[in-house]
Protein backbone atom coordinates (compact mmCIF):
# COMPACT_ATOMS: atom_id res chain seq x y z
CA UNK A 1 0.00 0.00 0.00
CA UNK A 2 1.38 3.36 -0.86
CA UNK A 3 2.39 5.67 1.24
CA UNK A 4 -0.13 8.78 2.10
CA UNK A 5 0.61 12.56 3.36
CA UNK A 6 -2.88 12.22 4.30
CA UNK A 7 -1.97 9.45 7.00
CA UNK A 8 0.71 11.73 8.52
CA UNK A 9 0.51 12.79 11.87
CA UNK A 10 3.96 14.01 12.04
CA UNK A 11 5.84 16.90 9.85
CA UNK A 12 9.53 16.70 10.22
CA UNK A 13 10.80 19.88 8.37
CA UNK A 14 14.50 20.93 7.52
CA UNK A 15 15.48 24.41 7.67
CA UNK A 16 17.82 25.73 5.63
CA UNK A 17 16.44 25.52 1.79
CA UNK A 18 13.00 24.43 3.16
CA UNK A 19 11.39 26.85 5.27
CA UNK A 20 13.63 29.93 5.13
CA UNK A 21 16.68 30.58 3.02
CA UNK A 22 19.04 32.94 5.17
CA UNK A 23 17.03 35.32 7.28
CA UNK A 24 14.26 35.55 4.91
CA UNK A 25 10.96 33.69 4.79
CA UNK A 26 9.94 31.06 2.27
CA UNK A 27 6.74 32.52 1.26
CA UNK A 28 4.09 31.08 2.77
CA UNK A 29 5.94 28.61 4.58
CA UNK A 30 5.36 29.81 8.15
CA UNK A 31 1.20 30.20 7.64
CA UNK A 32 1.49 26.56 6.34
CA UNK A 33 3.09 25.35 9.26
CA UNK A 34 0.41 27.12 11.68
CA UNK A 35 -2.60 25.60 9.16
CA UNK A 36 -0.99 22.32 10.12
CA UNK A 37 -1.20 22.91 13.97
CA UNK A 38 -4.76 24.05 13.67
CA UNK A 39 -5.28 20.29 11.72
CA UNK A 40 -3.85 18.71 14.90
CA UNK A 41 -0.35 17.78 12.87
CA UNK A 42 2.53 17.70 14.69
CA UNK A 43 5.72 19.64 13.98
CA UNK A 44 9.12 19.50 14.19
CA UNK A 45 12.03 21.09 12.35
CA UNK A 46 15.32 18.10 12.20
CA UNK A 47 18.19 20.00 11.11
CA UNK A 48 21.96 18.07 10.65
CA UNK A 49 23.64 21.70 11.42
CA UNK A 50 25.21 20.79 14.66
CA UNK A 51 27.21 24.31 14.71
CA UNK A 52 24.17 25.46 17.36
CA UNK A 53 22.43 24.82 20.25
CA UNK A 54 18.71 23.72 19.36
CA UNK A 55 17.72 27.19 21.55
CA UNK A 56 19.73 28.90 18.85
CA UNK A 57 16.80 27.68 15.75
CA UNK A 58 14.17 28.43 18.42
CA UNK A 59 15.47 31.63 18.81
CA UNK A 60 15.80 32.11 15.06
CA UNK A 61 12.54 30.87 13.96
CA UNK A 62 10.97 32.92 16.63
CA UNK A 63 12.43 35.76 15.49
CA UNK A 64 12.04 35.60 11.69
CA UNK A 65 8.19 35.32 12.87
CA UNK A 66 7.28 31.97 13.59
CA UNK A 67 6.79 30.89 17.16
CA UNK A 68 8.64 27.73 18.01
CA UNK A 69 8.79 25.82 20.99
CA UNK A 70 11.60 23.43 22.66
CA UNK A 71 10.02 19.99 21.76
CA UNK A 72 9.23 21.11 18.25
CA UNK A 73 13.53 21.20 17.66
CA UNK A 74 15.52 18.21 17.12
CA UNK A 75 19.27 18.31 15.69
CA UNK A 76 22.10 16.01 15.32
CA UNK A 77 24.11 17.13 17.86
CA UNK A 78 21.00 16.36 19.78
CA UNK A 79 20.34 12.98 18.57
CA UNK A 80 24.25 12.60 19.22
CA UNK A 81 23.94 13.57 22.67
CA UNK A 82 20.97 10.72 23.54
CA UNK A 83 22.91 8.08 21.90
CA UNK A 84 25.90 9.04 23.79
CA UNK A 85 24.03 8.63 26.93
CA UNK A 86 22.11 5.39 26.16
CA UNK A 87 25.24 3.72 24.99
CA UNK A 88 27.93 5.21 26.59
CA UNK A 89 26.93 7.14 29.30
CA UNK A 90 29.44 8.31 31.98
CA UNK A 91 32.05 8.10 29.12
CA UNK A 92 34.33 10.70 27.95
CA UNK A 93 34.07 12.20 24.57
CA UNK A 94 37.19 14.34 22.60
CA UNK A 95 34.90 16.88 20.66
CA UNK A 96 35.70 18.19 17.00
CA UNK A 97 33.07 21.08 17.89
CA UNK A 98 32.51 24.58 18.27
CA UNK A 99 31.57 26.25 21.63
CA UNK A 100 27.76 26.42 20.72
CA UNK A 101 28.11 22.20 20.52
CA UNK A 102 29.98 21.80 23.37
CA UNK A 103 27.39 24.09 25.40
CA UNK A 104 24.81 21.31 23.61
CA UNK A 105 27.20 18.57 25.18
CA UNK A 106 27.07 20.42 28.72
CA UNK A 107 23.46 20.93 28.72
CA UNK A 108 23.08 16.88 28.56
CA UNK A 109 25.61 16.33 31.02
CA UNK A 110 28.22 14.73 29.09
CA UNK A 111 32.02 14.95 29.53
CA UNK A 112 34.29 16.68 27.53
CA UNK A 113 38.12 15.76 27.26
CA UNK A 114 41.30 16.46 25.37
CA UNK A 115 43.43 14.44 27.02
CA UNK A 116 41.52 10.91 28.31
CA UNK A 117 38.33 10.64 26.27
CA UNK A 118 36.53 7.27 25.72
CA UNK A 119 35.27 8.30 22.12
CA UNK A 120 36.00 10.53 19.43
CA UNK A 121 33.14 12.74 18.15
CA UNK A 122 33.24 15.07 15.14
CA UNK A 123 30.62 17.59 14.56
CA UNK A 124 30.58 20.68 12.58
CA UNK A 125 33.07 22.58 13.89
CA UNK A 126 33.42 26.05 12.52
CA UNK A 127 36.26 27.01 15.13
CA UNK A 128 38.61 24.28 13.87
CA UNK A 129 42.05 24.28 14.12
CA UNK A 130 44.82 22.34 12.85
CA UNK A 131 46.00 20.55 16.16
CA UNK A 132 42.62 19.54 16.88
CA UNK A 133 41.81 17.96 13.94
CA UNK A 134 45.24 15.95 14.47
CA UNK A 135 44.44 15.06 18.02
CA UNK A 136 41.29 13.91 16.40
CA UNK A 137 43.02 11.82 13.78
CA UNK A 138 45.27 10.15 16.91
CA UNK A 139 42.44 8.84 18.96
CA UNK A 140 40.85 7.42 15.78
CA UNK A 141 43.97 5.60 14.57
CA UNK A 142 44.41 4.48 17.94
CA UNK A 143 40.97 2.93 17.90
CA UNK A 144 38.36 4.69 19.76
CA UNK A 145 34.93 4.50 18.82
CA UNK A 146 34.38 6.87 16.54
CA UNK A 147 30.85 9.14 15.85
CA UNK A 148 30.17 11.94 13.65
CA UNK A 149 27.01 13.96 13.88
CA UNK A 150 26.08 14.61 10.14
CA UNK A 151 27.53 13.57 7.00
CA UNK A 152 26.61 16.73 4.76
CA UNK A 153 29.66 17.59 2.84
CA UNK A 154 29.23 21.55 2.77
CA UNK A 155 27.08 23.76 4.34
CA UNK A 156 25.07 26.36 2.05
CA UNK A 157 26.77 30.15 2.49
CA UNK A 158 26.21 33.06 0.36
CA UNK A 159 29.70 33.48 -1.42
CA UNK A 160 30.61 29.69 -1.87
CA UNK A 161 29.32 26.73 0.19
CA UNK A 162 31.52 26.37 3.33
CA UNK A 163 33.35 22.89 3.72
CA UNK A 164 31.06 20.46 6.56
CA UNK A 165 31.69 17.86 8.50
CA UNK A 166 31.67 14.98 5.29
CA UNK A 167 34.75 16.80 3.59
CA UNK A 168 36.26 16.54 7.41
CA UNK A 169 35.27 12.82 7.35
CA UNK A 170 37.31 12.45 4.41
CA UNK A 171 40.36 14.44 5.68
CA UNK A 172 40.23 11.53 8.23
CA UNK A 173 39.64 8.59 6.45
CA UNK A 174 42.83 9.71 3.94
CA UNK A 175 44.59 10.15 6.88
CA UNK A 176 44.43 7.19 9.26
CA UNK A 177 42.18 4.58 7.06
CA UNK A 178 38.88 5.09 9.27
CA UNK A 179 35.16 6.34 8.19
CA UNK A 180 32.58 6.87 11.27
CA UNK A 181 31.14 3.74 13.19
CA UNK A 182 28.30 5.10 13.12
CA UNK A 183 26.83 8.66 11.46
CA UNK A 184 23.71 10.09 13.50
CA UNK A 185 22.46 12.98 10.86
CA UNK A 186 20.09 12.88 7.47
CA UNK A 187 20.22 10.36 5.97
CA UNK A 188 21.07 7.41 7.99
CA UNK A 189 18.43 5.63 10.27
CA UNK A 190 19.60 6.45 13.75
CA UNK A 191 17.62 9.38 13.79
CA UNK A 192 14.52 8.38 12.73
CA UNK A 193 14.60 5.54 15.12
CA UNK A 194 14.66 7.54 17.50
CA UNK A 195 11.80 9.88 15.98
CA UNK A 196 9.90 7.52 15.64
CA UNK A 197 10.23 6.34 19.20
CA UNK A 198 10.16 9.78 20.92
CA UNK A 199 6.49 10.28 18.98
CA UNK A 200 5.04 7.18 19.48
CA UNK A 201 4.48 6.78 15.72
CA UNK A 202 4.92 4.63 13.21
CA UNK A 203 7.33 5.27 10.32
CA UNK A 204 4.18 5.59 8.04
CA UNK A 205 2.04 8.66 10.33
CA UNK A 206 5.59 10.58 9.97
CA UNK A 207 6.72 12.97 6.60
CA UNK A 208 10.20 13.86 6.03
CA UNK A 209 9.71 17.49 4.08
CA UNK A 210 12.56 18.84 2.75
CA UNK A 211 14.74 20.52 -0.60
CA UNK A 212 17.72 17.81 -0.64
CA UNK A 213 17.66 14.51 -2.15
CA UNK A 214 20.45 12.92 -0.66
CA UNK A 215 20.17 13.85 2.75
CA UNK A 216 16.32 14.75 3.67
CA UNK A 217 14.59 12.40 0.88
CA UNK A 218 16.84 9.57 0.85
CA UNK A 219 16.62 9.87 5.16
CA UNK A 220 12.76 9.90 4.42
CA UNK A 221 12.72 6.33 2.21
CA UNK A 222 15.42 5.09 5.28
CA UNK A 223 13.33 5.49 7.95
CA UNK A 224 10.05 4.42 5.73
CA UNK A 225 8.50 7.81 6.31
CA UNK A 226 6.37 9.66 3.80
CA UNK A 227 9.29 11.88 2.07
CA UNK A 228 8.23 15.52 0.27
CA UNK A 229 10.63 17.11 -1.32
CA UNK A 230 9.95 20.53 -2.17
CA UNK A 231 11.75 22.82 -4.60
CA UNK A 232 12.49 25.87 -2.93
CA UNK A 233 16.01 25.02 -2.18
CA UNK A 234 18.50 22.95 -3.52
CA UNK A 235 17.00 20.76 -6.27
CA UNK A 236 15.08 21.47 -9.08
CA UNK A 237 12.67 19.22 -11.36
CA UNK A 238 15.42 18.47 -13.57
CA UNK A 239 17.51 17.33 -10.92
CA UNK A 240 14.70 15.52 -9.46
CA UNK A 241 14.09 13.76 -12.93
CA UNK A 242 18.07 12.59 -13.12
CA UNK A 243 18.02 11.31 -9.67
CA UNK A 244 17.60 7.34 -8.40
CA UNK A 245 16.11 8.77 -4.88
CA UNK A 246 12.69 9.02 -5.89
CA UNK A 247 10.46 11.21 -3.23
CA UNK A 248 6.80 10.08 -2.43
CA UNK A 249 5.59 14.32 -3.56
CA UNK A 250 7.26 16.44 -5.40
CA UNK A 251 5.73 19.66 -4.31
CA UNK A 252 7.08 23.73 -5.40
CA UNK A 253 6.91 24.36 -1.42
CA UNK A 254 5.71 24.07 1.53
CA UNK A 255 2.60 26.20 1.45
CA UNK A 256 1.62 23.62 -0.76
CA UNK A 257 0.95 20.69 1.86
CA UNK A 258 -1.97 22.07 3.39
CA UNK A 259 -4.20 21.96 0.94
CA UNK A 260 -2.78 18.40 0.23
CA UNK A 261 -4.56 17.38 3.32
CA UNK A 262 -7.72 18.83 3.17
Amino acid sequence: MAKSIKDVELFLFDLDGTVYIGDNEIEGSFAAVNRLREMGKRICFFTNNSSRMHTDYIARLNNLGLRVYSDEIYTSGQVTCEYLLDNYRGKKVYLLGNERLRAEFALYGIELSDDDPDIAVIGFDTSLTYDRLYKFCKYVHAGLPYIATHPDFYCPAEECPMPDIGALIEAVRLTVDRSPDLIMGKPHKTAGERIARKYNLSPRKIAMVGDRLYTDVAFGKNCGFVSVLVLSGETDRAMAAKSKIKPDYILDAVKDIPDMLS
